[in-house]
């Protein structure tokens, strides 16, 4: 049985930008059964309400009725506790970078719940790090650059179904039962009849993975024939004379020559990662990567 997660997010503390990330690493726990935003909704853009409202992230408004005083926090803890205490959630993600959750964060642990923080590196204490179960930096969901846009849906899903093998499988190897709950978890609406299988070993078999059966349980399983050594051949050509370029045109001729390319393969959450570790020089601001002198 899935875990119950509850998603409390501190709103006046997070950027809209992060909550599809947030969503897709909760599916990879458990079943989201309460997501709730604190703050004055006044206040945040509008961005943020609507991204809330495709989530269905319930908004919890509050008035700041002191000046320096956040009465949102108060009130995101309160409700916390009465969750915890009333036993509606088994792991909640506290979604702020503000160190006067730690007491909080404490508290849940000492009832037994697991406690998932996300902030931002630079501003979070060690004091609320130490004082959860798990930490996450928001810095590290962040897409470095614009991944080219899948419009076939079958596509959208085999990428979605390998990442997820890569993420949380071992050898490339995952239970189905177990990419199946993340993908209900992931996409409510997630039928495999939505693609013309009649279960979901039919769908992953058309898409090309391989499945086995080891003890009565089936896995699912990505194979990758792509080589590190082809991956650094086909840049180097790429680059050229010139020995520069830019990272997105790079990373989509790569898309288009290697149908299985993927840096995850590699040990690698992002493109320029894996460039970086290759030996190249990268910058973040201009997109732009060259070969160190």
């Amino acid at each position: 049985m899935d875990n119950r997660v509850a998603l409390m997010i501190d709103a006046e503390n997070v950027g809209y930008k992060y909550i599809d990330h947030i969503i897709k690493e909760i599916s990879k726990y458990g079943k989201l059964v309460i997501a709730r935003f604190y703050g004055d909704i006044n206040r945040l853009a509008d961005e943020w309400k609507k991204k809330a409202l495709d989530y269905a992230i319930k908004p919890m408004h509050q008035f700041n009725v002191a000046s320096g005083k956040n009465s949102a926090d108060m009130e995101m803890a309160l409700d916390t506790i009465e969750i915890k205490y009333q036993d509606k959630a088994d792991i909640f993600f506290i979604v702020s970078s503000d160190s006067d959750f730690t007491p909080l964060a404490i508290r849940l642990k000492e009832a037994g719940a697991i406690v998932i923080g996300i902030g931002e590196e630079k501003k979070v204490t060690n004091a609320f790090k130490s004082a959860c179960s798990e930490f996450k930096y928001f810095e590290y969901f962040e897409d470095e650059i614009e991944e080219v846009k899948v419009t076939n849906k079958y596509e959208s899903l085999r990428i979605t179904i390998e990442n997820i093998i890569l993420e949380n499988g071992t050898d490339n190897k995952l239970q189905l039962s177990r990419l199946g709950d993340i993908l209900v978890n992931q996409f409510s609406d997630f039928d495999p009849r939505k693609y013309g299988s009649s279960n979901l070993t039919s769908l992953v078999t058309k898409l090309g993975f391989n499945t086995s059966t080891e003890n009565t349980t089936t896995f699912v399983k990505y194979e990758n024939s792509l080589t590190l050594e082809q991956v650094k051949k086909y840049i180097v050509e790429f680059l050229g004379n010139s020995k520069k370029g830019n990272i997105g045109k790079l990373k989509n001729s790569m898309d288009k020559e290697f149908e299985n390319f993927n840096v995850k393969n590699f040990g690698f959450s992002k493109f320029s990662a894996l460039l970086k570790n290759l030996g190249y020089e990268v910058n973040e601001q201009t997109f732009s990567v060259k070969v160190k002198k």
